[in-house]
C-alpha cells in the first residue's frame, strides 16, 4: 500500500491491484518446464547419488540394497581399470590444441575473400555433418595395414603400420580422427572470430610499421580469446564424455588402451555393477565441473588485467 497526495492536497491510500490471474498464467506455462526438470534431472540425479552408497545390482528395487557407504568409492578409486582409462581420456585431450592451430589456420586462409573460399568451407564442414558410422568406416578403411595410409608411407620406403593393433598407433589413429572429425566446426568459429575483428586495427597496426606476425600475435590471436575460451571448454567437455569414436572404431582396444572412462563406466553397467557406475558418473561431472570452473576463473582474471 502507497500513501498518495491528490491534487486538492488530500491523502489518499492506493492498493496496487493483484494481478493474481496473469501470475497464475505464467506459472501455468512454466509447469511443464518445472515437472520435465524434476522428473528427467533432478530425481535421476539424486536416485544415482543415493546408489552410489549401497551395492545395488539394479535387479531389485534400490530401497532394498545394502547400504555400503563409501565402499564402491573405494572400489573404483582402487581400480586400476579405471585411473588407465582417466589417463587415456586425458591423453585424447591433445587433440584440441592440434585441433585448434589447424582450424585457426585454415581459418586465415579462407578468410582472405580468395576465390572458391565458399566451396571449401562447405568441404571443411562435412565431415561434422556426416554419420559417425560412415565416418568410421571411412577411417577404418584409411587404416588398414594395406589402407590408403600405409601405401603413402610406402612411396617414401617407410615400414607399414598397424594403427589399428598397437596401442600407441591406436591412440594416435583415434587423436586423429577426432581432430579432422571436429575441424570443420572449429575452422567456422574462428572465421566467424576473424570476421569479427574490425580492420580499423589492422590498418592501424601497417601503418605503424607492424609486420604479419606482430600482427598475428599482437592483435588477431588476443581479439580471438573469447573464441579460443569456448573451444577449449568445449573441447574438455566433449573429450571427458567421450565413448562413441573409441568404442565404434576400436572397441577401446587394443589392450584396453582407448578404453576412455565413459567406456568404463558403460563396461560397469554390463557387469550390473550399477553401483560402480554411479560412482564414475559422479567422479566424471565433478572433474569437468571443477576444470570448467577452473577455466572461467582464469579467464576472468586475466579480463580485469
Amino acid at each position: 500500500m502507497q500513501q498518495i497526495k491528490t491534487i486538492n492536497g488530500k491523502t489518499k491510500i492506493y492498493k496496487p491491484k493483484k494481478k493474481y490471474k496473469e501470475n497464475l498464467v505464467g506459472y501455468l506455462f512454466i509447469l511443464p518446464v518445472i515437472i520435465g526438470v524434476l522428473f528427467f534431472i533432478a530425481y535421476p540425479l539424486v536416485y544415482s547419488l543415493i546408489s552410489t552408497f549401497k551395492n545395488w545390482n539394479g535387479l531389485i528395487p534400490l530401497g532394498k540394497a545394502k547400504w555400503v557407504k563409501f565402499e564402491m568409492y573405494q572400489r573404483v578409486l582402487t581400480d586400476r581399470a579405471f585411473w588407465d582409462s582417466l589417463l587415456t581420456t586425458i591423453i585424447t585431450l591433445i587433440g584440441i590444441p592440434i585441433g585448434m592451430i589447424l582450424s585457426m589456420g585454415l581459418a586465415m586462409l579462407l578468410n582472405r575473400g580468395l576465390k572458391g573460399t565458399n566451396t571449401f568451407r562447405v568441404i571443411f564442414y562435412i565431415p561434422a555433418i556426416v554419420s559417425i558410422s560412415a565416418i568410421i568406416i571411412l577411417w577404418r578403411g584409411m587404416l588398414a595395414v594395406d589402407g590408403p595410409l600405409n601405401a603413402i608411407f610406402g612411396i617414401f620406403g617407410m615400414k607399414a603400420k598397424n594403427w589399428l593393433g598397437e596401442p600407441v598407433y591406436a591412440r594416435i589413429s583415434l587423436i586423429g580422427m577426432l581432430v579432422w572429425k571436429g575441424l570443420g566446426v572449429s575452422t567456422l568459429l574462428y572465421i566467424a572470430g576473424l570476421q569479427g575483428i574490425s580492420g580499423s586495427y589492422l590498418e592501424a597496426a601497417k601503418l605503424d610499421g607492424a609486420n604479419s606476425f606482430q600482427i598475428f600475435t599482437r592483435i588477431i590471436f588476443p581479439l580471438l580469446k573469447p573464441t579460443h575460451f569456448y573451444m577449449v571448454v568445449t573441447g574438455i567437455i566433449n573429450g571427458m564424455q567421450l565413448y562413441i569414436e573409441p568404442d565404434l572404431l576400436l572397441n577401446g582396444g587394443p589392450a584396453n588402451s582407448t578404453r576412455t572412462v565413459l567406456i568404463y563406466l558403460f563396461q560397469r553397467f554390463d557387469n550390473r555393477l550399477i553401483s560402480e557406475a554411479s560412482v564414475v558418473a559422479w567422479i566424471l561431472a565433478l572433474i569437468v565441473f571443477v576444470v570448467t570452473a577452473l577455466q572461467f576463473y582464469m579467464n576472468s582474471r586475466s579480463e580485469k588485467r
